[in-house]
């Protein structure tokens, strides 16, 4: 209940040299000075130290914030306390807390007050969790920005438009009998189409945003013993594949993360792709190729040694409509003429690599860094925004034409004007304006307690 004050370990329950505390609700000063044996030194917004007592016992010694409303995250009266980080501790604090009248905070419910209490809005409080859960350099760069409303804007602006439009159709409702047109037809269509373009961005980027969330998938193929697993032990500095003289080693997909250019990278050691010995080997084959499939970006690899056969133009055939990279792997066991030598053959310019001695591997990542920047356009200027906020946008769109269909048809301007409002209440959805508490609930509920 949002009348109760809660509380909530804003740590993790492990030992660590801090443990951090959050108490938030009208209680919370009252609970702390019945706790803190220096209660007159507390004052908004100052350090204060002293030690937290329980019937003449110190707990533990302590360094405390008072946060007055409405300057706090939460928009109520709230505390950080900041204690040692031993979980013993931080429990037994938390117990004292409650037993002086406080609750323990649901997941997300800091978070939810802020909101409740207009101190962000949805696409912010929903940012703090994706900060927490970031998985990249640019998902947490991404998310605080939408923390400070980079999203929100660029909702409101279109918004905004939208209201002086209907602002408009409804004027000429007003003045009907005196024949007065405020927009014409030809005007709002133009600016329905203006606004159409401007929601197509933002759901481009907004999907531009979902698919690196979720990391970027590039599979590492071709012939058996090329090296394939070799490079992908040296790109993770690890033995994450079996590493054997043996053709064949690798007959499953094996999947790890890394971040090139700060964006999450899903590298995949593939079996080696020749034609099966095995039912084992043959099902291998075939999730090498569903992976090759469903990926726009391909490392492919050939024996700089051995140079480039059948086989490996048969690769190179299956993935002729994919952005590659080519490799020509185990270069300090041949001489340097190699990439010249079969430049015409792949149609492109071919990394000289070595797995066993990192040579080639820095030309690798600057090449898959390229590659991002020039396939993923804008991708810095994307957002990380969950189906929901898609939802939204594409339905959006869907109403944008209704609205276009009713002016085209000269429909009554009462009609526009309501699907108009009803378009301006689904952008409001997206930043909270409007949201039934099922959506609320479902959306912190994801987010950690203490947060």
């Amino acid at each position: 209940m949002l009348n109760d004050t809660i509380c909530a370990p804003a740590t993790p329950p492990i030992n660590s040299p801090l443990g951090i505390i959050r108490i938030s609700g009208s209680e919370s000063l009252r609970v702390v000075n019945s706790i803190f044996n220096y209660p007159e030194k507390i004052k908004p917004r100052y350090v204060v130290y002293g030690s937290i007592i329980d019937n003449n016992e110190i707990i533990d010694d302590v360094v405390l914030v008072f946060y007055q409303n409405p300057q706090s995250f939460t928009g109520e009266d709230m505390v950080d306390i900041f204690c040692h980080g031993n979980p013993i501790i931080v429990k037994k604090i938390i117990n004292l807390i409650i037993r002086n009248g406080a609750v323990m905070a649901e997941p997300g419910e800091f978070s939810k007050r802020a909101f409740i209490n207009g101190k962000i809005d949805l696409t912010a409080a929903e940012a703090i969790n994706q900060v927490i859960t970031a998985r990249s350099e640019w998902e947490i760069s991404s998310s605080i920005r939408q923390m400070h409303g980079s999203l929100r804007d660029v909702v409101n602006e279109i918004k905004s438009r939208l209201i002086l439009l209907k602002a408009d159709i409804e004027a000429g409702i007003d003045f009907l009998e005196e024949d007065i047109e405020f927009i014409s037809e030809a005007d709002a269509i133009t600016q329905l189409d203006d606004i159409r373009i401007q929601l197509d961005n933002l759901l481009q980027r907004c999907r531009i945003g979902e698919k690196i969330s979720h990391g970027i998938d590039i599979p590492i193929i071709g012939k058996p013993n090329v090296g394939k697993s070799s490079i992908l032990n040296l790109i993770l500095n690890s033995e994450r594949a079996i590493v054997s003289n043996i053709p064949g080693t690798t007959r499953d997909l094996i999947n790890e993360t890394i971040q090139f250019a700060g964006i999450r990278t899903n590298l995949f050691d593939t079996a080696g792709i020749d034609k099966p010995t095995n039912e084992i080997e043959r099902k291998g084959i075939e999730l090498s190729q569903q992976k090759i499939d469903s990926s726009s970006i391909i490392i492919m690899v050939f024996d700089a040694y051995l140079g480039i056969n059948n086989e490996d133009k048969a690769i190179l055939e299956k993935i002729n409509n994919k952005k590659k990279i080519i490799l020509a792997n185990k270069i300090d066991l041949t001489t340097k003429d190699v990439a010249e030598k079969y430049k015409d053959i792949v149609g492109q310019n071919i990394i000289l690599f070595s797995a066993k001695t990192g040579e080639g591997l820095a030309d690798l990542e600057k090449e898959i860094s390229n590659i991002y920047k020039h396939e993923l356009v804008d991708y810095e200027n994307s957002f990380v925004a969950d189906i929901r906020i898609v939802n939204k946008l594409e339905a959006s769109i869907v109403k944008i034409q209704d609205c276009k269909r009713l002016l085209t048809h000269k429909e009554p301007l009462e009609v526009i004007s309501f699907e108009l409002q009803i378009l301006i209440d689904t952008l409001s959805e997206i930043t909270g304006e409007i949201s039934p508490d099922d959506v609320l609930n479902s959306i912190f509920s994801r987010f950690c307690i203490g947060k």
